[in-house]
């Protein structure tokens, strides 16, 4: 899964970055803007902002309002707020719109995210939509496999793709298959340290390999075909 992810991200992402352009503004951007690390009064008004630690400069293009916002963080937004994800991010534009008729920074951010732009509402989000889940996986690649199948692969092979059908599709490519077979190689390698830890009551239990080993079995005969 890993594998077919960051294969499609390296080819989407020089559809939405212009390297060209990177060089150019940069602002200073808190990687965390969750709601637990926003201290705010009980109306709202906001105190401070706490864990700075990762905190970095970066290209202007790739700064993006935060991903509970634009919707890829699943992990807090439905336990913070019980609100769908994909209803904050409309309402968030709808505000910061209003703001811009009394905040002279505001109206900064909504220049900056491209947000000024006079076509449907729908046009110019799409944008910012797509660059958000990317800058969330390069900033956090633990969070590769949750973003990326959440938020990139339905835009990308529609909302209703099944996504073993897609990887067996693009594993049975010849030009993929050497791709598999690093995938078993690894698995193989993975599975004596998994035997290690658990001779040693070390192991602790992860989902994600045994949906990796399922998968494998589903493709093995690309491989054993290509041997045959």
């Amino acid at each position: 899964m890993e594998l077919f992810a960051l294969d499609s991200l390296f080819k989407e992402i020089p559809k939405r970055i212009n390297f060209q352009n990177l060089n150019e503004k940069h602002v200073l951007a808190h990687p965390d803007l969750r709601c637990g690390n926003i201290i705010v009064t009980s109306d709202l008004h906001i105190l401070g902002i706490i864990d700075w630690e990762f905190t970095s400069a970066i290209p202007l293009q790739l700064f993006t309002p935060p991903s509970w916002i634009m919707g890829h963080d699943p992990s807090t937004l439905r336990i913070v707020t019980g609100i769908h994800r994909g209803n904050i991010f409309p309402e968030f534009c709808s505000v910061l719109k209003d703001m811009c008729h009394t905040s002279i920074a505001c109206t900064q951010l909504w220049h900056d995210w491209g947000l000024e732009d006079e076509r449907p509402r729908q046009d110019y989000m799409y944008d910012i939509k797509q660059v958000s889940p990317l800058m969330q996986i390069l900033r956090q690649p633990c969070s590769l496999i949750e973003v990326y199948y959440s938020s990139i692969f339905p835009k990308l092979f529609g909302p209703e793709a099944c996504k073993d059908t897609v990887m067996s599709e693009f594993f049975a490519e010849d030009k993929n298959r050497e791709l598999l077979e690093q995938v078993e190689v690894q698995m193989k390698n993975s599975q004596r340290y998994t035997d290690h830890l658990s001779k040693h009551n070390l192991l602790v239990e992860d989902d994600r390999i045994q949906l990796i080993q399922e998968f494998l079995e589903k493709t093995k005969f690309l491989v054993q075909g290509e041997q045959t």
